[in-house]
């Protein structure tokens, strides 16, 4: 499989359908049957509510078997600043209705595509094997010693890569952690785009569907990803 290949069906599993039309904070906020508190209206009490919502989210990532992608870029590109507050709530709810509803036994539909338990479990491991595919390309054999010593995998153990893509995301406690693994996906998945045109695509998804044009502007970024 050519690099181009790996990279083309890593985005296809992690990178949904994106729209191009940045929602404003009405909006966004309009998402869920309760109207969504805004942090810029008392500035001061933000930085613990930023903590607060990051650490719930974490969890949720976790319980929901969220794509290891879209943690990192979400964790790496929302932190702290009262601008990302709205980001923060929506991708709570959005995260905390999933919980609920694979709690309750029930499916669900996100960007026309049928979400289960066990359906998002097997994408997330899909989506691990991957990253041990770009393990070999996007590092040198040096760089992954250096880092299965730094994870305590020994080295010569057996499926060294894919131990260490196990470990990624797994403590979701250790902010430490989070942040290594955030900084190990990214430099095995990075892309050229620039940060707030990120920003501008995390909120995208929640706009109006009857308002905004269709592209695939994100899933093109990956698949020239070397």
């Amino acid at each position: 499989m050519t690099d181009t290949q790996c990279n083309t069906q890593l985005a296809h599993r992690t990178v949904p359908e994106m729209d191009l039309t940045v929602p404003s904070a009405r909006d966004v906020k309009d998402v869920g049957l309760d109207p969504i508190h805004s942090d810029e209206e008392s500035p001061s009490m933000w930085p613990s509510e930023f903590n607060r919502l990051q650490r719930e989210i974490i969890e949720l990532w976790n319980a929901c078997n969220v794509s290891l992608v879209h943690r990192t870029y979400f964790f790496l590109l929302f932190k702290g600043d009262p601008s990302d507050s709205i980001y923060m709530e929506v991708e709570h709810r959005r995260l905390s209705f999933l919980k609920d509803t694979f709690a309750r036994g029930n499916q669900t539909l996100e960007d026309g595509q049928t979400i289960t338990p066990a359906s998002s479990s097997k994408a997330l491991s899909s989506e691990r094997h991957m990253l041990t595919k770009q393990m070999r390309r996007r590092l040198s054999a040096d760089e992954r010693n250096n880092l299965y010593l730094k994870w305590g995998i020994g080295l010569h153990s057996k499926n060294r890569r894919l131990q260490l893509a196990n470990l990624l995301w797994s403590d979701t406690k250790n902010l430490d952690h989070i942040m290594d693994s955030a900084t190990i996906v990214a430099k095995l998945v990075s892309t050229v785009e620039p940060e707030q045109a990120f920003k501008e695509m995390f909120g995208l998804r929640f706009a109006p569907r009857d308002a905004r044009p269709k592209s695939h502007f994100w899933t093109e970024s990956f698949k020239a990803l070397v």
